[in-house]
């Protein structure tokens, strides 16, 4: 008799594990967890990061939204036009596919807010489960569009490194655009004005219009990384992340690197958090600052968060979503009945430094006391 190797599992309470029976706010959850740190997903909701826990320092680096965390399954007093996604948004961590940013009418499908996925159901399956190594197969397939994502999340003993690997396949007779990212929010008690940002070498873009009226950079500028302009003319040093009090929100868009990488440093913490990837896989990456700029929906003054996105693709002018995206030749083709590969690594370190780079085994190098002394010199005369 053939009995399902769920039936099999031990429960363990050291090393790597796996809690796959957990429910929060009546969601189900998987958490993933070895000695160092703790990662909770909710299925019902597109496998979003809820919890992202380093457990030497009881620092969750995730946001936690003032709206909270409600169950999809909560209904609105009126549907939006673009779509369900602001409304049961709790910080946290998403997977964005097969559209970005705003709202749009791709194939005679509407596609809201930030597309399918994140407000989708996912199923999964565990493929490993030993002290050594835990591992975990999502996959879900889009309502609107013919689309199956599978994503294998894998943590290892004695390491605060998380590996991605994902795979998208496109079931349709047609070739079809997409764009694809990650959305991690960071936010309090790890982000504050103590934080540093770390991108290699780069140019960044400011929102195609003016994001905010808060915004601290007129729309459509681009900067060599890490100084700009800001909107009065004064010299701003972007690795430097303002406190709550600033009020100010904006987007910025980061592009032509060579190396793909970011990091995000608590110097008063002496703790960070980075992601690498292939710079072919992800070319652009979105900053999403709202330094509690925001006095309308959904946010009214009360957000205060970073995010650094990881994409395949650009916004087109007022987010018009993969519409946009297609308009500015940046969405990516998949062929008809092909499928498409992408991975990437989260590290989090213990450090009070400047990072120089994350190479692709995931290690973090850091800066000497010369490179930073010649940086701060080259920043006094740009």
């Amino acid at each position: 008799m053939n009995i399902p190797s769920r039936f099999y599992v031990t429960e363990r309470n050291y090393g790597c594990r796996i809690d796959r029976w957990s429910t929060y706010k009546g969601i189900r959850t998987i958490v993933m967890q070895n000695e160092l740190i703790r990662l909770s997903f909710m299925l019902d909701k597109g496998t979003d990061v809820f919890e992202l826990l380093y457990k030497p320092k009881d620092i969750d680096f995730l946001w936690r939204a003032p709206l909270g965390t409600r169950h999809p399954n909560h209904l609105s007093s009126i549907e939006q036009p673009e779509g369900a996604f602001f409304d049961h948004f709790h910080g946290g961590w998403q997977e964005i596919f097969p559209a970005g940013g705003g709202p749009s009418l791709y194939k005679g499908a509407l596609l809201g807010f930030h597309g399918e996925v994140a407000t989708n159901i996912w199923d999964y399956e565990v493929l490993k489960d030993d002290p050594d190594c835990v591992e975990v197969k999502f996959t879900v397939r889009t309502l609107r569009t013919p689309f199956v994502l599978e994503k294998i999340v894998s943590i290892k003993a004695g390491k605060p490194v998380i590996y991605i690997d994902e795979k998208i396949t496109n079931y349709g007779q047609i070739d079809l655009y997409y764009m694809w990212g990650h959305h991690p929010s960071f936010g309090a008690p790890f982000l504050n004005s103590y934080c540093r940002l770390d991108l290699p070498a780069c140019l960044v873009m400011t929102h195609p219009v003016l994001y905010s009226q808060n915004s601290r950079f007129l729309p459509n500028q681009t900067f060599k990384w890490p100084y700009a302009v800001d909107r009065y003319g004064k010299k701003v040093d972007l690795r430097l992340i303002p406190g709550k009090e600033a009020k100010t929100a904006d987007m910025l868009y980061a592009t032509q690197f060579t190396e793909g990488w970011f990091a995000l440093t608590n110097m008063e913490q002496g703790i960070g958090i980075g992601m690498v990837w292939d710079a072919k896989d992800f070319p652009f990456v979105w900053i999403w600052q709202e330094f509690g700029g925001s006095m309308e929906y959904p946010w009214y003054g009360n957000a205060y968060t970073l995010a650094v996105e990881p994409f395949t693709s650009l916004p087109g002018k007022e987010e018009r979503g993969l519409n946009g995206s297609v308009i500015n030749g940046t969405a990516e083709l998949i062929r008809k009945g092909s499928s498409v590969q992408k991975k990437l690594n989260v590290i989090i370190y213990e450090a009070d430094s400047d990072v120089k780079s994350i190479n692709s085994s995931g290690t973090v190098i850091f800066a000497t006391k010369k490179e930073v002394n010649n940086r701060d010199c080259g920043m006094c005369q740009y």
